[in-house]
């Protein structure tokens, strides 16, 4: 009687410590550059702060997710960023793979940030003295 007492205390206590979460793998990559790995590329799920930043070989995990529908939002400096829906299943891992662009920058978008620039730079200064 104490055995069986004892294996139904172990049964119910591991059911009431599973977790039904999933989680989402996967590898961020350049996608003009041989899929080379992007290190640090930020990841987040939107709409929350869960976020992960990918390791050196480009990688990336988000866990303790309920089921459901996501947006993934990933960018990286230099890059565009990249929006991907995903669908998290508590019974597999959910495995994508995001290779990002470079982002260009026009000439005159470059002036305009540099004239921004220096209209601050004279405010500073007119401030500091």
């Amino acid at each position: 009687m104490k055995q069986l007492i004892t294996l139904l205390f172990f049964i119910f206590s591991s059911v009431g410590f599973a977790q039904n979460t999933g989680l989402i793998v996967g590898k961020v990559t350049d996608k003009e550059l041989n899929n080379e790995p992007l290190i640090y590329a930020s990841i987040s799920i939107k709409g929350t702060t869960i976020t992960s930043d990918s390791d050196m070989t480009g990688l990336f995990l988000l866990e303790n997710l309920a089921d459901g529908d996501y947006t993934l939002v990933c960018n990286f400096v230099g890059y565009e960023t990249k929006e991907l829906k995903v669908h998290v299943n508590a019974m597999q891992p959910t495995e994508v793979h995001i290779a990002l662009a470079p982002s260009t920058i026009s000439l005159n978008e470059l002036a305009a940030l540099s004239s921004v620039a220096k209209k601050d730079d004279k405010t500073a200064v007119a401030l500091n003295n």
